[in-house]
């Protein structure tokens, strides 16, 4: 065979596959036809590019038992997390305006077990079915979600008597001249949202006067809600991290002093009063996925 036949035959072999033999680490990727068994062909992996909006699923529920019941004042505390939530500072500030905050695990202390079964019970309509010893004892009341930014509002006190409580003692509410049907109230918001924990932000604020329509701004729109006035107590807000099966405890820091503490509560005096706890478990993180309408379009919604 002649050089020049030899050379003809070798360009052929390197002209048929192109340039699948200088194939580079960038373009192993790209996808090559299958037209020979020697050409390389790569399925990219489909890219979910649903939106997806995370929710934190919540339960909350108030206990409501004698003030001598231990349980409440004593048992509950013993075992939950007051250290490692907040500062030093926040806690100390919290304390002086009787408030007690504190954490329980995954693994819910008996004390807690045994109130908050006994709330659920007590909120269960009377012709509902008795429960069971397998029904879910860490369960702590109704469930409820909320999106970061989004809040709920959770009533700890309702229809106080203002003239039989020395409101005057607590300088947030010296300047408050109607305090009929004074309410307690709770807003919890989102302040962070994981894949399996949240950041709550708690707010105490009082609602007192009577439910007329107000004017308030949301968004770029004016509305005209019926609600109360609402004095939002700013300096005593904090924040809790809650793991998924934690439980948050929010209750009265014993003192001899009338302080906002008290009027959330345990506003009664004496050994017949009552005493309350704000109890918050984190469920979990639901996801949410939206649904692309393919046969959207955009010029059908223009007049």
């Amino acid at each position: 065979m002649s050089f020049r036949k030899v050379w003809i035959v070798a360009t052929l072999l390197l002209l048929l596959p192109g340039c699948a033999l200088f194939a580079t680490n960038e373009n192993k990727s790209a996808q090559v036809s299958p037209g020979f068994p020697w050409s390389r062909k790569t399925v990219a992996e489909e890219v979910d590019t649903t939106p997806t909006l995370k929710m934190a699923r919540l339960e909350a529920s108030i206990v409501s038992r004698p003030v001598n019941d231990a349980r409440v004042r004593q048992y509950v505390w013993e075992e939950l997390d007051e250290s490692g939530l907040m500062s030093p500072d926040v806690r100390q500030h919290l304390n002086d305006r009787g408030f007690r905050v504190g954490v329980a695990g995954s693994s819910t202390p008996w004390a807690l077990q045994s109130l908050a079964r006994e709330s659920v019970i007590a909120h269960r309509p009377d012709n509902a079915q008795p429960l069971s010893d397998s029904v879910n004892t860490t369960s702590v009341g109704p469930s409820f979600s909320l999106m970061q930014g989004g809040h709920s509002l959770v009533e700890v006190q309702s229809q106080l008597d203002g003239r039989t409580l020395p409101l005057k003692q607590l300088p947030e509410l010296a300047t408050t001249r109607d305090h009929t049907g004074l309410r307690c109230v709770v807003e919890l918001s989102v302040k962070e949202l994981n894949d399996d924990w949240v950041l709550l932000n708690v707010l105490p604020q009082i609602h007192t006067g009577a439910a007329t329509t107000r004017l308030s701004i949301t968004g770029a729109s004016e509305q005209l809600p019926v609600r109360q006035n609402v004095i939002s107590l700013y300096e005593h807000q904090f924040t809790v991290k809650l793991l998924a099966g934690e439980i948050a405890v929010i209750g009265r820091n014993e003192s001899s002093e009338w302080n906002l503490g008290r009027i959330f509560f345990q506003p009664e005096a004496g050994s017949s009063g009552s005493e309350k706890l704000l109890m918050i478990r984190m469920v979990g993180v639901d996801r949410l996925k939206g649904k692309s309408d393919p046969s959207f379009r955009l010029d059908a919604y223009e007049q």
